[in-house]
């Protein structure tokens, strides 16, 4: 399997979907969280539910820009099989993108521009590397334990309320009306 996922003729969604299929544990962090993008990965995931799988998922709020009704998908598809957070801080900066899988064997993060969104999952140029433990395991520790901290103390759980709140303050972008490439944040 290629390391280096650049967007041109090899999209992130294809590793996405194998490493999805044999996950022992999942970690999900990107910026934007759009509804085109969890309907991609939403029947891995839910198949990945069925298996007892934890599945962590954390998102901003920054420029407002994850939409309500991919959580609702992520919600309604998934049930309390998933725990998804906004992470803490509306003000500062939050754009990292990472899909971290833990396996029986071994693990593997995915690293790099790609946001969940239909485009920078299927037709974006969007640059990505896979890493493994293995091959790594300073750097997927690392990783690892980033994730774990920003998820246990720097987030909050997105429950019913919480969603509701966001949602009325939420406005759609006016960067992803670009309907040609399935919004301008990916």
């Amino acid at each position: 399997m290629h390391n280096a996922i650049t967007g041109i003729n090899d999209h992130l969604l294809a590793h996405l979907q194998r490493s999805l299929e044999k996950a022992k544990e999942i970690r999900i962090i990107v910026a934007f969280l759009m509804e085109s993008g969890a309907k991609l990965i939403a029947d891995q995931l839910a198949a990945a539910a069925r298996r007892g799988v934890p599945i962590k998922i954390l998102t901003g709020t920054y420029l407002s820009v994850p939409e309500p009704s991919a959580i609702n998908y992520l919600k309604s598809r998934l049930g309390e099989a998933a725990e998804i957070r906004f992470y803490k801080d509306p003000i500062r900066s939050f754009h990292p993108k990472a899909y971290i899988f833990e396996h029986d064997d071994d693990g593997e993060i995915y690293i790099g521009s790609s946001n969940l969104s239909k485009a920078a999952l299927t037709d974006g140029v969007e640059w990505n590397y896979r890493l493994t433990r293995s091959s790594a395991p300073e750097d997927f520790e690392k990783f690892l334990q980033t994730f774990d901290e920003l998820f246990a103390h720097h987030s909050y759980v997105v429950d019913e309320e919480t969603l509701k709140r966001y949602a009325v303050s939420w406005r759609k972008p006016r960067l992803t009306n670009n309907h040609r490439s399935g919004g301008g944040y990916h």
